[in-house]
């Protein structure tokens, strides 16, 4: 009885987790720890507020991958209006332009999970993670942006990511309590996780139109 109590909380835990403990699948293959759009974000913020741009283009040598990656998957390419607002020295623009850069990279990941139907079990919360890391790249924003409206946008983008965590299914431990993976709801909350961000950052609304097409 004991056992089973224990097995069962074990459970709870790692499966309601939007956190998982697994590699990220992000651009930073086989690393744990920061996906490499996350870190370059992070980086070129504190060089805006620097003024730093020469080092910021060197920045943009890291992420040359999403770049290709995302103009092949939705056809639209955010890399010259990147190296302009460099070159313009144009933080805000800059900023903006990152953040299209960060919502593709969250559709990508969804698509993905969407693709292999949740059968990749490993991946799919190794995505679901790294989606929870960019949502905290986005995070000041979406809370400046409930202040000023009056909304809870915020704590809806957790419950999703939650909600979505526990499509995942689990395998259970030695199979006791195995619960299968639920693609249906694991779309419809991630449609609306889509459309979230979109209310927020309306700059997002083209790459949201955008159909993922990988080449």
């Amino acid at each position: 009885m004991l056992l089973k109590k224990v097995l069962s909380l074990f459970l709870l835990v790692v499966s309601f987790s939007p956190f998982g403990v697994e590699e990220s699948f992000g651009y930073s293959y086989g690393m744990r720890g920061k996906d490499t759009l996350e870190a370059v974000y992070e980086d070129v913020v504190a060089l805006i507020e620097e003024k730093n741009y020469a080092e910021i283009k060197k920045e943009a040598e890291k992420i040359e991958v999403p770049f290709k990656n995302f103009y092949n998957y939705y056809g639209i390419n955010l890399k010259p209006a990147f190296l302009q607002a460099i070159e313009q020295e144009d933080g805000k623009k800059l900023i903006i332009t990152f953040e299209q850069l960060v919502y593709f990279a969250i559709r990508e990941k969804l698509y993905w999970n969407r693709k292999e139907e949740l059968k990749k079990a490993i991946a799919a919360r190794a995505r679901l993670r790294v989606i929870s890391q960019y949502f905290g790249l986005l995070k000041q924003k979406i809370k400046a942006h409930d202040r000023e409206n009056k909304s809870s946008y915020r704590g809806e983008i957790v419950k999703l990511l939650v909600d979505m965590s526990a499509t995942l299914g689990s395998p259970g431990v030695f199979g006791y309590q195995a619960r299968p993976p639920d693609l249906e709801t694991f779309t419809a909350l991630g449609k609306r996780l889509e459309e979230v961000f979109v209310i927020i950052f309306p700059h997002f609304k083209e790459g949201y139109s955008a159909p993922i097409v990988p080449h």
